[in-house]
């Protein structure tokens, strides 16, 4: 299964260990349970005085928020991303249509998360 984990990070230590411990999970989720994590690194350098403003280090797996504002620890990442697949997997027996019709009147819509 391949997954994608977007990080921003600033110039800090705070996000050097975060994209760290996002590396050393995704060898782990790889080695262990066949998960590739391609890791996207997104840097906000251009602005250091707001880095901190903005939360950083902030991680996107799959779409999701997944930690932001610290340094997650491996295991932490490790629990999102099979968590993450879990309820990838749910999913598919959950299908909802993309909107009911009533009248010629769109009553509920739903959209994949």
């Amino acid at each position: 299964m391949l997954l994608e984990a977007i990080i921003f990070i600033g110039l800090d230590e705070i996000s050097n260990n975060a994209l760290e411990n996002l590396r050393e999970a995704s060898e782990i989720l790889l080695k262990e349970y066949g998960v590739k994590l391609v890791i996207v690194p997104v840097n906000t350098w251009l602005d250091p005085l707001n880095s901190s403003i903005k939360s950083l280090p902030t991680i996107v797996i799959n779409g999701f928020k997944a930690f932001s504002g610290y340094a997650p620890t491996v295991d932490d990442i490790k629990e999102f991303v099979l968590k993450t697949i879990k309820l990838k997997n749910r999913r598919k027996d959950l299908q909802l249509p993309a909107g009911i019709l009533k009248e010629d009147i769109l009553t509920a819509s739903a959209i994949a998360l």
